[in-house]
């Protein structure tokens, strides 16, 4: 088990809704996301607040596909994660088909 699976298994134990564990993810990692610093990052999303793509899902907005800065990312190498583009893509969630 990664570290990525050992945080979800940590999560639903405590049986928390989305906006729930969403609200956590935010007040763990929040700090250390760079998704505002991304090339794909626009106006629109800076305005629905969006970030930690990783983890809460892909954008509401219309994002063109750019430089992935997610690789370089403290969350995605401390949660171990597989894959990028999430603000396009899907969470590692949805991406892991968990």
């Amino acid at each position: 088990m990664d570290k990525f699976e050992e945080k979800m298994a940590e999560i639903a134990k405590e049986d928390l809704s989305e906006s729930e564990m969403n609200k956590r993810f935010l007040d763990e990692l929040g700090d250390d996301c760079i998704c505002p610093d991304c090339p794909m990052y626009n106006q629109c999303a800076q305005e629905k607040y969006e970030g930690l793509y990783c983890l809460m899902g892909k954008s509401e907005c219309n994002l063109e596909e750019d430089d992935c800065i997610c690789p370089d990312c403290d969350v995605f190498n401390d949660l171990d994660l597989k894959y990028d583009l999430f603000c396009i893509k899907g969470s590692e969630k949805e991406l892991r088909g968990a």
